[in-house]
């Protein structure tokens, strides 16, 4: 019997990158979450996310690659971002988009695209940001969402209404797929759960554990089976594929580890050939997966050749089937879309002839016919879709819509005017889901064709366009580290009156959590071990003595006492302080524990390595880099013939089995140092200056300095999966000094401290475009030989202090403080400050040199213990503004209390000098006749009464008196005030 190989026919399947005249250019995408989709396609159209205002997608035909004259045919959907769009299966017209205003938009495209874009339909139910859109692979115009409102909900597009909603779930949902007949929908959210629903019953059918990241997992289903698969990231933040049963999601069927990248997956299933496409977001390196179930009950997770690109993704789809050409054996095409282009990636296979159909690698593919119509679906019908043959000669032929070439004037959707810019496109009229039809802003009517056309504005970068017509995006970039700054300690907690030579050391100090070492000038190589704890003025510090010119030394971080030195005389000695620190007795210390040697030219550099205990790293002019074991006292590994330069930099992995190298040949190299394997290496920085180089943690990512052939100073991140060019570069400027680069893990950040400068520059860097970005940079009057980086665990959590510099001059060692400013510090701010390395080795030395595994550090957290973390805090309160009412009490006298009181005074002023003088002038009191009246009957109680008698007596004496009197009965004296005025 002949034996047979179990193994798949698509196993010599070959993914390779189109030619650049097939690829689309210019195109401009959108700055919006990585977790967004940026692409989808179908046998007609190209849809991406695009930089054109809030929620727009921009179309391009698919046979419309090369460059292109006219503007792209834009849809501005909604009024905030775009967080997912999808094709219907059935309708290659019909475009769904989801946004963060919570809503969902059905689209009609015309045909050649001649024509403005129409909403069909408005679905308004969700609360909070949509997330995902899919439409059901059976029955018309069936759509399901996923939403951060923690729902999903389907909808009957044909009545615009919303039939079924499920809230079976913990938290927002970052993925939901059907699952091959339409029945039952994969999901995946943030409360870290997987579950299986069968839909129409809204009963969760599996609930499980998935993936346990804090970032987005995403799902699909793998075909005509009962298996979906799931990408995400563990507890470890390594990202993760998992495939599970949908009839039993307790565990996983099979896992796979990919790497510590940070991009969020973008899984693409071909469910005819079994093939599975993954590519995160600023990943360069489509990956490529067997899942065939032909000679094993469970998907085989079988990883085929990976194909490599020049430029990192923004997101990947697939082409359909049917749009494919079978003949040339093209088994798949994925899209990948970057900043500035869609390039295409064709996966073929090799064939003796290409003249008869493969029937065997092209079965039967869903048509675009629907099994069902929505109403069907809705009472209960159950169907598979649709088959047809992929067979040119047995598909009926589809008229298409007449689009001419790129390079074409009359392009349907190619503007013979100027293109559309930034500011004619935010300064269009906003148009809503009731005012359809909604016109484009790049749509231009036939009638304007014989306009004269200006000169075409290109741009490669959006900031182009906001530099040029000085329209400030909407959209800013937001960080937790966007308010970081730096601050040196008083000048009482300063080191003083130090010697320190400038001409040793690659940094001129070292630090660890008790001491800090600087060169000090003398013969001997003197180097100054000083406590941390002895600020101030230093007098009469003691040295260790090597007995040659000191060239390069380091501190223990797992061993505080312990310094290793490397000298002129090519000796590496290790030395132990006593405990308190050296001894001062007037001599310098010469008492070293252990001495080796093994170079042959000048050292460069000697270090202590970050993850193994008593393991040494040296590097000298004799290009090759030496492990040494300081238990056993001798050399235990050599890494020899890969350097053609002096060695500048080295830097070891956060698992510490994989070291990065610059030199002056101005090559990076990745190696393994135990097995004497070159990994990989590129060309970096042109300039005759060496650079520096070092590992981004868990992201996978490289980060190097170096200068270029203006000798200006640049930066460059690399992708280490892929060195054909960098991610991304920029330049500093045209000082002199070589930058010496520090990465905090814990926080995405790099330092930037140049030899001779004044200023410590901070970037940082994530998976936004353009991936490195500037936040700061402190400034001091003095420039620096170098700094010190001291540990995450030394840092003031209780100040929000995310980082601490030892920064030496010629005189004086200072502390620099890097803060974040927040509120509510008296609460452990747990989102800056994740857990970080601890103090312990992760590897003894015996371990490592015996070729032991690699092993991720042992990780603590930073809470002190009488803290809470700012993730359990209580929720503010805001506490109503208390309005005091108060009651004015007016205390004026009334106008009725003004004029008794002026009455009384004048009675008691007037009664006897007015009287006397009237009786001095012969003037009768009474009139004639009338009866005399006794002075205590005279009524002076009554006011007016008064005033009557006395108007009387003073109209024959006094005429001042009289308009006095009469001026009694007036308003004009409104105040007691105006009237004693008037007196007066």
């Amino acid at each position: 019997m002949a034996f047979k190989l179990n193994v798949s026919k698509y196993r010599h399947t070959n993914g390779k990158v189109d030619k650049k005249e097939l690829w689309y250019p210019d195109i401009n995408t959108s700055g919006s979450s990585a977790a967004s989709t940026f692409i989808k396609a179908n046998t007609k159209y190209i849809a991406a996310n695009w930089q054109a205002g809030t929620g727009t997608v921009g179309i391009i035909p698919l046979k419309q690659f090369g460059k292109r004259k006219g503007e792209v045919y834009t849809i501005h959907a909604h009024s905030n971002q775009l967080t997912d769009f999808e094709f219907s299966p059935f309708d290659q017209q019909l475009l769904a988009t989801a946004s963060e205003d919570a809503t969902v938009k059905l689209w009609s495209l015309p045909s050649g695209l001649t024509e403005p874009a129409t909403t069909r339909v408005t679905l308004s139910g969700h609360t909070k940001a949509i997330d995902s859109v899919v439409f059901n692979p059976v029955a018309a115009n069936v759509l399901a969402s996923g939403s951060l409102d923690k729902t999903v909900k389907i909808w009957d597009l044909e009545s615009g209404q919303e039939r079924i909603t499920l809230d079976c779930f913990d938290n927002a949902l970052t993925g939901i797929a059907w699952n091959y007949d339409g029945t039952l929908l994969a999901t995946v959210s943030k409360d870290l759960k997987n579950r299986v629903i069968d839909v129409r019953s809204k009963t969760v059918v599996q609930q499980g554990d998935g993936h346990q990241g804090v970032k987005p997992a995403r799902v699909v289903w793998l075909g005509n089976s009962k298996y979906f698969l799931t990408v995400g990231f563990s507890k470890m933040r390594e990202r993760q594929l998992m495939v599970w049963d949908s009839r039993d999601v307790s565990k996983s069927v099979k896992s796979v580890t990919l790497d510590s990248s940070t991009g969020i997956i973008n899984p693409v299933y071909d469910q005819d050939a079994s093939l599975l496409f993954i590519a995160g977001t600023g990943d360069s390196t489509i990956r490529t997966f067997d899942m065939n179930t032909q000679f094993t009950e469970e998907p085989a997770l079988q990883e085929l050749s990976p194909v490599p690109t020049d430029s990192p993704a923004k997101g990947i789809c697939a082409i359909p089937k049917l749009a494919l050409d079978v003949m040339e054996v093209e088994i798949d095409r994925i899209l990948k879309i970057t900043a500035n282009s869609i390039q295409p990636i064709t996966y073929s296979m090799s064939r003796k002839s290409k003249t008869s159909f493969a029937e065997e690698l092209f079965p039967n593919t869903s048509s675009q016919e629907p099994a069902l119509q929505a109403q069907e679906w809705f009472d209960g019908e159950t169907r598979v879709p649709n088959l047809v043959s992929l067979d040119p000669a047995n598909r009926p032929q589809v008229q298409e819509d007449n689009y001419n070439q790129s390079t074409s004037n009359n392009s349907p959707y190619a503007s013979a005017t100027s293109p559309t810019t930034l500011s004619s496109q935010f300064d269009s009229k906003l148009v809503f889901a009731d005012e359809a039809p909604i016109l484009d802003s790049n749509y231009v009517a036939p009638d304007l064709s014989n306009q004269e056309p200006e000169p075409e504005v290109v741009s490669k970068r959006p900031e182009d366009n906001v530099a040029r017509t000085g329209i400030v995006p909407k959209v800013v970039r937001t960080s937790k580290y966007r308010h970081i700054a730096g601050t040196a300690f008083p000048r009482s907690q300063q080191y003083t009156n130090l010697k320190v030579s400038g001409n040793t050391s690659n940094t001129c100090i070292a630090s660890n959590s008790l001491y800090f070492a600087v060169p000090f000038v003398g013969t001997g190589g003197p180097l100054a071990v000083i406590p941390i704890s002895q600020v101030g003025r230093q007098i009469n510090n003691p040295c260790i003595e090597l007995g040659a010119q000191l060239l390069d030394f380091d501190l223990s971080q797992f061993n505080p006492d312990l310094v290793v030195t490397g000298g002129e005389d090519l000796h590496i000695k290790v030395w132990r302080v006593p405990e308190g620190g050296l001894p001062k007795t007037g001599k310098h210390y010469t008492n070293f524990e252990i001495d080796l040697t093994g170079h042959f030219r000048r050292l460069t550099s000697v270090n202590f390595h970050p993850t193994v205990a008593n393991a040494l790293i040296s590097t000298g002019g004799d290009f090759m880099v030496k492990l040494w074991d300081i238990e056993q006292q001798k050399e235990a590994f050599s890494f020899n013939d890969h350097h053609t330069d002096m060695i500048t930099s080295i830097d070891v992995s956060r698992q510490g089995d994989l070291f990065l190298s610059s030199s002056k040949d101005k090559m990076m190299r990745v190696f393994d140092p135990r097995s004497n394997q070159l990994i990989s290496e590129t060309l970096t920085h042109t300039g005759s200056k060496g650079g520096k180089s070092l590992w981004l943690g868990t992201t996978g990512n490289m980060f190097s300095v170096g200068f270029n052939k203006s000798s200006e100073r640049e930066y460059q991140l690399w992708d280490s999966r892929n060195l054909g060019q960098p991610i991304s570069s920029g330049v500093f400027d045209h000082l002199a000094g070589v930058i010496t680069p520090y990465y905090d893990e814990d926080t995405g950040v790099v330092y930037l401290a140049g030899k001779g400068d004044g200023s410590i520059r901070m970037m940082e860097v994530n998976d936004i475009e353009p991936y490195a970005h500037f936040l700061t940079e402190y400034s001091s009057g003095s420039p620096q030989m170098g700094v010190s980086r001291v540990s995450k665990n030394e840092c003031n959590v209780r100040k929000c202090e995310i980082s601490r510099f030892f920064k030496v001059s010629d005189s004086t060692v200072e502390q620099i403080s890097i803060n974040v400013p927040r509120n509510r510090m008296e609460f452990f701010q747990d989102d800056i400050y994740p857990e970080t390395r601890s103090k312990a080795p992760a590897m003894t030395a015996q371990e490592y040199f015996s070729g032991g595994l690699a092993r991720e550090p042992t990780m603590v957290s930073l809470c002190p213990s009488d803290m809470t973390p700012l993730s359990q805090a209580p929720a503010i309160v805001k506490k109503e503004r208390e309005i005091i009412k108060e009651e004015v009490v007016d205390d004026s006298p009334s106008r009725d209390q003004v004029i008794h009181g002026f009455l009384d005074r004048v009675q008691a002023q007037n009664r006897g000098g007015i009287v006397k003088k009237a009786k001095s002038e012969a003037v009768p009191l009474f009139v004639e006749d009338e009866p005399a009246v006794a002075d205590d009957e005279c009524g002076f109680d009554d006011p007016e009464d008064v005033l009557a008698r006395w108007g009387a007596v003073l109209s024959s004496t006094n005429k001042k008196l009289l308009e006095i009197a009469r001026s009694i009965s007036s308003e004009e004296f409104e105040t007691h005030q105006s009237i004693l005025n008037f007196i007066k």
